[in-house]
């Protein structure tokens, strides 16, 4: 009988030693956590599987074991997705001239490096990390030039109605961005990726139209704010007209805006930038763009809902839609895409917008504002793959009680429980004297 009992633990140990063999050659993991807290965001996955280098990654931390061990347990979830990603560890105190040769202050930071690229980040973790990347991968084709010399909004102004707030932006996402006097230049020099035109306050020259005549027809790409002077060749070659007035809309109360003349865009059915918008859009003062030729393929982007129109008269007192007038009901077009292949095959890519304030420096905080003018720039430069990883807050860490719970637990822990503790010791104290 004894041979069968040590027969037995034989083959366990075997069928064990077989299992830990199995497993590290495939390894296997399933996480059951609710909202699957222990793995990678899928926008994270998606941009690992876009990655065709190596990526390389120093972390300058000190020899603490569970700062290092954290950091390996982050980057073991994405070498997993990317084998061609490696981990260094440094102790900045035991490489002094590296660590001031490569300006490392504090620990811990992380230095990635890709395609001849570098990024650094201060604070480990998906969120951040996967920015990093995204910036590495970015295809930075060219500049993205700001048209200026005739009041344009700028990208590096500080004024309100000015865009350097989302200039800044634009460069945190690794873009390079220019100020371009189409004057001076006397063309669109060949590597600007991406040209913006953002409510001239003045007239163009015809000279100028025709320098951006000339740069659409080469497959430029272009964003057009629509806002203050509309050059006429301009909009005639894509198609486009503008509706007369302004937009009001009746949502803008509902939200606490005071000025009717507020648009409340929110993404339209067939818009490829929907997934980007998880709020509206606010657009003040803005002009309804519509397609009028077939010289390109439009699709809207965002619209308005169906208690606003295009308001002809002036914005003041009792306002109300005037059909006679030419004021069309909701729901009206804000952004057009435009798009076609050319005969290289490749698609050139225009949005024209009807405002430009709500990128503006004092309107840019409000609703997806900012989420949507960075979906604009990625689409027409060909980065759709530059992604933000909202910030993870477990369901299970998270509070959701109604007003009327609130109140009762208040009520609880700040009068019940202190009345009920004094109560008590009166009693004690009455019951000891009569005692």
């Amino acid at each position: 009988m004894k041979w069968r009992h040590r027969l037995l633990q034989l083959l366990l140990l075997l069928c064990l030693g077989l299992g830990l063999y199995v497993t590290s050659i495939f390894p296997l993991q399933w996480d059951w956590s609710r909202e699957g807290r222990n793995q990678l965001h899928p926008q994270t996955l998606a941009l690992l599987q876009q990655l065709q280098e190596p990526l390389k990654v120093t972390a300058f931390v000190p020899d603490h074991p569970l700062q290092r061990a954290a950091i390996t347990t982050l980057l073991d979830k994405y070498r997993r997705h990317h084998p061609q990603l490696t981990l260094e560890f440094i102790d900045p105190s035991q490489q002094p001239e590296l660590a001031r040769k490569l300006e490392i202050q504090h620990t811990p930071q992380l230095l990635l490096e890709y395609a001849d690229r570098q990024e650094r980040i201060g604070t480990v973790n998906e969120q951040l990390l996967t920015a990093a990347i995204t910036r590495l991968n970015l295809d930075v084709q060219g500049w993205i030039a700001g048209i200026q010399g005739h009041g344009e909004a700028s990208l590096t102004g500080n004024r309100n109605h000015d865009l350097g707030s989302f200039g800044q932006m634009l460069e945190d996402k690794s873009y390079k961005i220019i100020n371009l006097e189409l004057s001076s230049t006397g063309q669109v020099p060949g590597n600007v990726q991406l040209l913006i035109l953002a409510a001239p306050a003045t007239p163009l020259a015809d000279d100028e139209t025709a320098i951006i005549m000339n740069y659409l027809q080469q497959g430029g790409s272009l964003l057009w704010l629509a806002d203050g002077q509309i050059p006429a060749p301009l909009a005639d070659y894509l198609g486009i007209v503008f509706l007369p007035g302004t937009i009001v809309d009746a949502a803008a109360a509902d939200l606490g805006m005071d000025s009717p003349a507020i648009a409340i865009g929110k993404a339209a059915k067939s818009s490829p930038l929907k997934k980007t918008l998880a709020a509206p859009v606010f657009l003040p003062h803005a002009r309804v763009p519509e397609i009028m030729a077939d010289k390109w393929v439009a699709t809207p982007l965002l619209q308005t809902g169906s208690r606003s129109w295009n308001e002809t008269g002036p914005l003041q007192g009792s306002i109300a839609r005037d059909p006679q007038s030419g004021e069309l009901p909701g729901p009206l077009n804000l952004a057009l895409a435009l798009h076609h292949n050319r005969t290289d095959g490749k698609e050139q890519r225009v949005i024209v917008i009807g405002d430009s304030d709500f990128l503006g420096n004092n309107f840019i905080g409000n609703g997806a504002n900012r989420d949507f003018g960075l979906a604009l720039v990625h689409w027409l430069t060909g980065n759709q793959q530059l992604i933000d990883i909202p910030e993870f807050v477990p369901a299970d860490q998270q509070l959701h009680w109604r007003p009327a719970t609130t109140a009762w637990v208040a009520a609880v822990f700040l009068f019940g429980i202190p009345v009920l503790l004094t109560a008590m010791g009166l009693c004690i104290g009455w019951r000891r004297k009569k005692a």
